[in-house]
């Protein structure tokens, strides 16, 4: 397969459901076809400018949405931050405190 055509045309597409056990990917993008062969998949079509790769459902990872703090959870952690913060210089300033006063004792 060969990448060719406008680059917003290269497009993969994933399609699985819930009652089979495997997906099928559609791309057109050669970035995806190399990582795909990389790892160890190989395709079920392979045309000349595009191919189909068939994998277990399993193996597909899709991004997670990122859990939005409320607005008392989103206090306590610039609170916890800004306290840890503040500790850091203490103990940076305390730590060489005391090796300045056991150097000299």
């Amino acid at each position: 397969m060969k990448g060719m055509g406008p680059r917003y045309e290269r497009e993969t597409i994933i399609n699985f459901n819930e009652a089979d056990e495997t997906a099928s990917i559609w791309t057109a993008s050669e970035s995806v076809y190399r990582q795909m062969m990389k790892r160890g998949y190989q395709p079920r079509e392979d045309g000349e400018r595009h191919a189909v790769f068939e994998m277990v459902k399993r193996d597909i990872k899709l991004p997670r949405p990122k859990r939005k703090a409320s607005p008392e959870q989103a206090a306590r952690l610039r609170e916890a931050r800004s306290s840890r913060q503040g500790l850091a210089g203490i103990e940076a300033d305390g730590a060489n405190g005391a090796n300045k006063g056991l150097a000299k004792g």
